[in-house]
């Protein structure tokens, strides 16, 4: 049995086959997930400082911690420069940072904060380390912010 197809509009491809192109391409440009931004933009800001949680972990004893409620001017700053800046109990304070997108991690001064989590009104920052010296055990210190 032979199929008889229809020659397109003067010689040429089809209407429907053209139609059928251009859909697949609108489709595909409309399907496609928006990416979430970097953090770049979410963290290039000024952040009021929500608290700071500081434990040190000791072998054989409870953990000891203590914690700082942010004050209404306490802030940490990320410059697009490369310049953080903070204030807490109105010390103020500046230094060079650099973070990296890939791994979440912000390196700021002596401190390598993990961010746990950032969106464009809330961050957390942790930076556990083990101490120089003869204390044995390690001290975890979490900052949470907010916008």
């Amino acid at each position: 049995m032979i199929h008889h197809v229809a020659n397109g509009v003067n010689g040429k491809r089809s209407l429907t086959t053209l139609a059928c192109m251009a859909l697949l391409t609108l489709f595909i440009g409309a399907c496609k997930k928006d990416e979430e931004p970097g953090i770049t933009l979410k963290l290039m800001n000024r952040w009021s400082l929500v608290q700071i949680n500081d434990t040190a972990y000791a072998p054989n004893t409870a953990p000891d911690t203590s914690h700082y409620i942010g004050a209404g001017d306490d802030y940490f700053e990320f410059r697009k420069d490369g310049r953080f800046y903070s204030s807490i109990m109105k010390a103020l304070d500046s230094a060079r940072y650099t973070y990296s997108e890939a791994n979440l991690k912000i390196n700021v001064g002596n401190c390598q904060y993990k961010i746990l989590y950032i969106t464009n009104n809330a961050m957390e920052l942790w930076d556990p380390h083990y101490t120089p010296g003869g204390f044995t055990g390690y001290v975890s210190h979490k900052v949470t912010l907010k916008r």
